[in-house]
């Protein structure tokens, strides 16, 4: 038996509810309190992860005398975190997709304002396909509150004049770096915020929190959620709060399971602020976390028709989206990732961002110091084709959300991928492309606080099934790959975690029921029933529940 925290277990308890145990597995020798045994390695895999394939254990006993699957702790590369937005929400009548229509939103902003002051907001993207001046239109239904609507991605929100005020922003303000706030033709706000203006104003609405406990207890809460899914790392995406308050916030949660922070970029006066943030942190960060980057906003998403597209969208001609940052700025970030020790992450959505992002990467550096970096690439669904040779070879990692993939209603019945991008949906967010162009891949949520999309096991069916475009579903265990070592792979975290072999963190999860061969519509029900951390127990439950959790050192 190895000792410590590294692959394999030397807390007493493990051992002992897994003693006796004799596993079925795919990968390479390993001991986690049962019999080792040599398995085949793929070859795919070891070129796309840097190891054998994902290491499985199925038992054929447990202490309820059931068989289990064992696998290494799964990894939810892309979550957030974001505190609710203040005040009471206006009552949506087609929730949660696309919201109420403009008449709607008005008369439930006008239902709430009438019971009395205090912030109101909404979510709903149906509004903002009107472009009447949103300032004037809730200002004239609440004069005297203020009023905050937001689209479903995040990308864009609306506010009046009370709002601004509350919030200290005036006509006179800059548009930030990567955003943009919107105005009449007298240059006048017309209460229209987009990408980093969306984070400005979610930051100064967010309730006071100096000692951090409010986003601690939200971070507690959501890691406690992904224990009960067998989810041992989280890359936190941290729009929420600048870096010195998110690291603040970690350390006074204590943190059951690992947490990677990736900083939101939203700097002040030129990109390298930014970078400077991550690259000056300094601050000793607790056990189980770690800084893993800095994440950029290249575009938006098709869900407001913000992602950059090539060509048109099919239900807004002579729009095509836009980038977040000119060529020079687009430089910039890129010239950051090559000189900082912290990864770059880039939410790239559209095919026109995509494009421009690798051919300004390739004209930066040569692909083998791409290589040595390793950017991610958070999304790119508009990555297909010949791009996605390019991605592989520049040694990008693809980051997607089968979640997104599954896609939303729009009015009229159709799937918002048919809607926006017509002909072209059939070539956007491929998969099973992915693993034959040798792209790394990770998957994800993109939850916000470890709601029901979170969970791993929807995303490992939708992927897994793949209803819009079947031909490029994935096999199971290529998911569940990709949900665990694909996810240290994105981290760069590959040679600590990931897989259950020799050397590793003892990081696993025992399964309710065998994901690789119960009926595909059942997988959402899967939970984990044993969640073990660098050897610690962090969550019991069925067989395994009067272990209860161990405290980690």
């Amino acid at each position: 038996m190895l000792q410590g925290t590294r692959c394999a277990l030397d807390n007493r308890a493990v051992r002992n509810a897994l003693h006796g145990l004799q596993p079925w597995c795919h990968g390479a020798d390993r001991q986690i309190g049962a019999r080792a045994r040599t398995c085949s390695r793929s070859s795919q895999c070891k070129n796309l992860y840097g190891g054998s394939r994902t290491p499985l254990c199925r038992s054929t006993r447990d202490r309820g005398g059931a068989g289990r699957l064992v696998t290494p702790g799964l990894i939810e590369a892309h979550a957030h975190f974001d505190p609710p937005l203040p005040g009471r929400p206006i009552t949506p009548p087609d929730f949660p997709y696309p919201g109420p229509n403009t008449k709607e939103t008005l008369a439930g902003v006008a239902n709430v304002a009438r019971t009395g002051p205090g912030w109101i907001w909404g979510m709903t993207d149906a509004v903002f396909d009107d472009p009447r001046n949103w300032r004037q239109a809730l200002d004239a239904v609440a004069p005297n509150n203020p009023v905050l609507l937001t689209g479903f991605s995040f990308h864009s929100m609306l506010l009046n004049s009370r709002a601004l005020e509350a919030l200290g922003i005036t006509d006179g303000i800059a548009d930030p770096i990567g955003g943009r706030w919107g105005r009449d033709a007298s240059g006048r706000l017309n209460g229209e915020a987009d990408e980093a203006a969306v984070t400005i104003v979610s930051r100064r609405a967010m309730p006071a929190d100096p000692d951090a406990t409010l986003e601690a207890k939200n971070l507690r809460q959501g890691a406690a959620a992904y224990a009960r899914w067998g989810v041992t790392t989280v890359h936190h995406m941290a729009d929420e709060l600048p870096l010195a308050s998110v690291r603040a916030a970690v350390e006074r949660a204590n943190l059951p399971i690992k947490w990677t922070v990736y900083a939101w970029a939203l700097p002040q006066f030129a990109i390298s602020d930014a970078w400077r943030e991550v690259d000056t942190d300094g601050g000793v960060w607790p056990p189980r976390t770690r800084l893993g980057g800095l994440k950029w906003i290249l575009d938006g998403s098709p869900l407001e028709r913000g992602a950059f597209l090539l060509e048109d969208y099919t239900d807004r001609p002579g729009w095509r989206g836009r980038s977040n940052y000119s060529e020079t700025q687009l430089r910039e970030i890129l010239s950051g990732a090559l000189t900082s020790p912290y990864q770059v992450a880039m939410h790239t959505v559209g095919d026109a961002e995509a494009e421009r992002l690798l051919r300004i990467m390739g004209e930066l550096a040569p692909a083998a110091r791409w290589r040595s970096v390793r950017a991610r690439i958070e999304h790119g669904d508009g990555i297909f084709g010949e791009q996605l040779a390019r991605v592989a070879a520049l040694g990008a990692v693809l980051d997607q959300q089968p979640i997104h993939a599954k896609g939303l209603m729009v009015e009229g019945g159709k799937l918002i991928q048919d809607a926006r991008l017509g002909g072209r949906a059939d070539r956007f967010t491929p998969l099973r492309s992915l693993f034959a162009a040798g792209v790394p891949l990770a998957l994800s949520s993109d939850s916000n606080n470890a709601d029901d999309t979170a969970s791993p096991f929807l995303n490992i069916m939708i992927a897994v099934s793949y209803p819009r475009r079947p031909d490029q579903a994935i096999t199971r265990e290529q998911a569940l790959t990709a949900y665990t070592a694909g996810g240290a792979y994105a981290e760069r975290e590959e040679a600590h975690k990931g897989r259950i072999i020799r050397g590793m963190a003892a990081d696993l999860a025992v399964l309710s029921q065998d994901i690789l061969t119960v009926p595909l519509e059942t997988l959402p029900a899967t939970t984990s029933l044993l969640t073990v951390v660098d050897g610690a127990i962090v969550h019991a439950d069925g067989p395994f529940a009067d272990l209860g959790a161990t405290l980690h050192p």
